[in-house]
């Protein structure tokens, strides 16, 4: 399972239910990762991009009141995880905070893009222990900096 998401060096991941950026690159990188595969976002996540994936694209929303045409909708994080389970494809969480708070304690990997630059904002991705993660790929663009983290495994 892997978190996506594009932040900002404070970690602000979004502003007056939109993105506080305008980075292209980065947007299509999004999209190209998750295409074909499952994703499970929020209602609000849902509403700001879940019609820009591509059609092949499973798409799980978790909402407890949301009533959406052809799109599964869960009551629950744990409910999404094992709907999208049944799918058989890779899983990204796409967000927004809280279900990025209740996905770090399942997810092995996350894709994180630093976009360069100061933005205000008024929902931010949670901090995590970075002594349970380690970077293994590290790509620098003009406008982001984007990290594949991989989960440390305990030894045994």
């Amino acid at each position: 399972m892997i978190i996506i998401s594009a932040m900002s060096e404070e970690r602000v991941i979004g502003s007056e239910n939109g993105m506080p950026w305008n980075v292209p690159a980065e947007y299509q990188q999004y999209l190209d990762f998750v295409a074909g595969q499952t994703v499970i976002m929020g209602r609000k996540t849902y509403e700001i991009f879940g019609k820009d994936v591509a059609p092949e694209t499973s798409l799980i929303v978790v909402s407890r009141t949301a009533k959406l045409d052809e799109i599964p909708v869960a009551t629950s994080f744990d409910k999404a995880i094992a709907i999208a389970k049944a799918l058989g494809k890779q899983i990204f969480i796409a967000g927004g905070s809280s279900i990025y708070e209740q996905a770090l304690d399942v997810a092995d990997q996350m894709y994180l893009s630093t976009i360069h630059g100061q933005y205000r904002g008024d929902a931010y991705f949670p901090a995590f222990d970075t002594d349970q993660w380690q970077v293994v790929e590290t790509r620098e663009q003009p406008q982001f900096t984007f990290r594949r983290w991989k989960r440390k495994m305990a030894f045994q």
